[in-house]
């Protein structure tokens, strides 16, 4: 798949929170930055706006260049989208200039308890319908969900779990991830929050060795998913991550006093997790080619504008990050 060239420098006049603003775009890169670190810079496309014209207007006006689809599209999901759905958000995202990165589907996400059958029968025929809309949008990528367990187990790894008493798991896994590559895509496995089975760097690292399809499957670390699992962010933690990683889901979040624990929604700049250390090395060592933006979770505190701290992420990481986002 070819990539889009490089934008050219423009001004762009846009009206946000009803005031005018000027808009620089990122500039045409030059033969001095050729050195600079490869990454694009997206975000779920519906925290642009839940009108879908709407969220890919922002998303040019803002200068990127890429979506990541989920939901907000005419009351329908990545999931679920009709074709013609999917024709005419093809067509819109088209005209503003934008291509899809990934389809963030909830693929797998549900319990492995229910048995092969099961499980198959609730998410191969989602697959199905999402190859067919991927031939109209033509993503990049195509995320899978790391399953559940009920019960969870609380002394015990969760992949020791998977591997006594759900061993077909991976060749589910197998199966979905070689027919979305035999498609021209290539697949992103994500941490969720709650009873799941990728709640830990050692399991994770377990699942993707038991997967074995390290040349058409990378993980998505969301970092505060994981720290929401018991695992505070740090360079260590990446650096058990780092040679499985694909793509960083990144949101704020903040803790309170001296306990690690996710207190509070924040932006990426006054996160409480080693944000620009963490991102910068993910960069530079190219194994973060994406980096999405995802909404913080915690309490929301008194005045907090999802729409104004997304635009305040994309700010702070162009600023802090090296690399042509």
């Amino acid at each position: 798949m070819n990539f889009p060239p490089w934008s050219r420098r423009r001004l762009l006049k846009t009206t946000l929170f009803g005031a005018s603003a000027i808009v620089l775009a990122r500039p045409l890169r030059s033969v001095a930055a050729a050195a600079t670190p490869a990454a694009k810079l997206t975000m779920l496309s519906a925290m642009a706006g839940s009108d879908f014209e709407t969220a890919c207007r922002r998303h040019a006006e803002l200068g990127l260049e890429w979506l990541d689809l989920k939901d907000g599209l005419w009351g329908e999901t990545i999931n679920n989208v009709s074709l013609d759905n999917a024709r005419r958000a093809a067509a819109i995202a088209r005209d503003h200039g934008l291509r899809i990165f990934c389809f963030s589907s909830a693929l797998c996400e549900s319990e492995l308890n229910v048995g092969e059958a099961a499980f198959r029968a609730r998410h191969l025929p989602t697959l199905d319908h999402m190859l067919e809309v991927a031939d109209i949008l033509e993503p990049t990528h195509i995320r899978l969900i790391g399953a559940r367990l009920k019960p969870f187990p609380k002394n015990e790894s969760t992949i020791a779990v998977v591997e006594s008493d759900h061993p077909w798991t991976f060749g589910v896994y197998r199966e979905m991830v070689d027919r979305i590559a035999a498609s021209g895509r290539r697949v992103l496995i994500e941490n969720e929050t709650g009873n799941v089975i990728l709640n830990h760097p050692d399991s994770i690292a377990r699942f993707f060795e038991l997967l074995d399809r390290n040349d058409k499957a990378r993980y998505t670390w969301d970092v505060q998913n994981l720290w929401q699992t018991g695992v505070f962010p740090s360079l260590d933690v990446y650096r058990q991550l780092q040679p499985i990683l694909g793509c960083l889901h990144l949101k704020g979040g903040r803790t309170e006093g001296d306990d690690q624990k996710l207190v509070y929604a924040s932006s990426l700049e006054d996160a409480s997790w080693p944000v620009v250390d963490i991102v910068g090395t993910a960069v530079n060592d190219g194994v973060a080619p994406f980096l999405c933006l995802n909404p913080s979770h915690g309490e929301k505190p008194p005045g907090y504008d999802g729409w104004k701290t997304t635009q305040n992420d994309v700010a702070f990481l162009r600023r802090t990050i090296s690399a042509d986002l």
